[in-house]
């Protein structure tokens, strides 16, 4: 047997083995960047409408910084109310405004409360900085209340029956899975 014979006969076991170490490197940087891919799904943000008695979630991605405000009906006044809120973290929302279009039973007025003034289409504006780990509220059909985030509105009195009590609050993905 001469020289040639001996590497022309060791080639094809080191080409197996190279590809043997190449398909597992291969799997192993698949399932790195699968569950990378998943950690980060699972912390991203998320507002959270939970129902009590296990009815379904409302989950709706968002960021910090970005806005989102809740609006219903006054009881008294029968007019609509509107409150902005800035989300700041996890548990972490500020209530920067309302908006409503007359004064009522109910509405704040006073100093205390923050920095009253009419805006240009005849509207309330109550400034505030105020922090919320999370709204509870209880649907109803008369109160109509509902989330607007992002151009899309949620009914949450059509989601749920009335006198259902809903949390909303900002959290991570996951949370929602539990």
């Amino acid at each position: 047997m001469n020289k040639l014979d001996d590497v022309v006969s060791e080639e094809p076991n080191r080409c197996k083995y190279e590809q043997f170490f190449n398909y597992k490197t291969m799997l192993i940087g698949v399932l790195i960047f699968l569950v990378g891919a998943f950690v980060y799904y699972a912390n991203q943000l998320v507002l959270i409408i939970y129902p009590e008695n296990n009815q379904q979630q409302v989950v709706l991605k968002v960021n910090k910084g970005e806005s989102f405000y809740l609006e219903f009906i006054n009881s008294v006044e029968k007019t609509p109310i509107q409150e902005y809120f800035i989300v700041r973290g996890t548990n972490d929302l500020l209530l920067q405004q309302a908006r409503y279009k007359s004064l009522g039973v109910g509405l704040p007025f006073l100093a205390s409360d923050g920095k009253l003034h009419l805006s240009g289409d005849g509207r309330f504006v109550l400034e505030m900085d105020r922090t919320f780990k999370s709204i509870r509220l209880r649907t109803g059909i008369e109160a109509c209340p509902r989330i607007f985030y992002a151009g899309t509105g949620v009914p949450l009195y059509d989601l749920y029956s009335p006198g259902t009590l809903v949390e909303i609050k900002v959290d991570k993905r996951y949370k929602s899975w539990i």
